[in-house]
């Protein structure tokens, strides 16, 4: 029922007009984030599906953008916007999180034939050490643990009071432990993650799995992308300390001009988190703007380090038939969807 309405709902303002780019996006920046960008094969096997769009799924949302949008990175498009420099269609961004070593072998293909532009942000000590970020860490091992049924999985999610059985579904154990996860320091996090891959014996990430390299990163950058801080590590910030948040901010933008010799304006709150003293910690680090997780339609007057995106997957933009909805999303993008700023 509640789709129907919003298949409704979308299909009506959209045929208004009320939601249509042109109107809903004028004078305004419009924010969107993806995570991965994995084959349909391959995201049945990933742990956190909903962080997930296949190549052709991105490709019909780049299709939608460059129809309806000026497209740029987010500090080319927050340049412009603030200059309020004339433009045919209302600014968009399209910025990547995590740095996962499928945007480049995905999405960069799918950018380069629509001959558009993002952001990629990456936690530099994962590039570094090419490890995977702790949630996929975790995944994982509930995966490993979920196949082999190790009971001692159920006792770490019975102290956690994780409401979830190892006979049950992986992805759903992943997401219930990560999400508890979040709300630990990071060292006892770190014991987590280290308890649980003990129990399914530290699985090998899968052979297409990691994080982008130098390498790979320079040559983003050298075709016109733009790359971004997400942290060093990718903590949950406003629970690190002030000596930990200033390593994991600072660190990060070091290492990054460091490596790529050039300069990095554009920071992402690991997660969407951030409060004042975090906020505030990002712009004395030198940054010209941070993204969060909430909006995506940001109005003048927006502070340029609480900028709000919207993060977007086929699921959320899907009609009752299952098709992709240009309506749907054109609501979902728009500055009246709820949640939007």
């Amino acid at each position: 029922m509640r789709d129907g309405f919003r298949d409704l709902a979308g299909a009506a303002f959209w045929a208004l007009g009320s939601t249509r780019p042109a109107r809903a996006g004028r004078d305004r920046l419009t924010v969107v984030t993806f995570h991965r960008v994995l084959p349909a094969e391959l995201r049945r096997t990933y742990s956190f599906p909903g962080l997930v769009v296949t190549p052709e799924e991105l490709d019909w949302f780049v299709g939608f953008f460059g129809r309806h949008y000026t497209v740029d990175t987010l500090a080319a498009a927050l340049a412009r916007w603030q200059r309020a420099e004339p433009v045919d269609r209302p600014l968009l961004a399209i910025t990547f999180d995590d740095g996962q070593v499928d945007n480049f072998a995905y999405a960069r293909p799918v950018l380069e034939k629509a001959s558009l532009r993002a952001t990629f942000f990456v936690a530099s000590t994962h590039v570094e050490a090419g490890m995977p970020l702790w949630h996929d860490r975790l995944g994982l091992a509930v995966r490993a643990a979920v196949e082999r049924r190790l009971p001692q999985l159920t006792d770490l999610l019975r102290e956690l009071s994780v409401d979830a059985k190892v006979d049950g579904d992986p992805n759903g154990i992943a997401s219930a432990l990560a999400s508890r996860a979040k709300a630990l320091s990071s060292a006892e996090r770190e014991e987590l993650i280290a308890r649980a891959e003990k129990i399914a014996g530290s699985p090998s990430p899968p052979p297409w799995d990691g994080i982008m390299s130098w390498d790979q990163l320079r040559v983003l950058a050298s075709a016109g992308h733009e790359i971004g801080s997400h942290s060093m590590s990718h903590p949950i910030l406003p629970l690190c300390s002030d000596s930990d948040l200033e390593r994991e901010i600072v660190g990060s933008k070091a290492a990054l001009e460091e490596h790529l010799q050039l300069e990095i304006a554009s920071f992402c709150y690991p997660n969407g988190d951030c409060d004042a003293r975090v906020a505030d910690a990002v712009h004395r680090a030198g940054y010209r703007q941070a993204v969060r997780a909430a909006g995506g339609s940001n109005r003048r007057g927006t502070s340029l380090f609480e900028l709000g995106r919207c993060d977007l997957v086929a699921a959320n933009c899907l009609a009752g038939d299952g098709r992709l909805s240009e309506p749907r999303l054109a609501w979902r993008l728009s500055g009246f969807y709820p949640g939007a700023r």
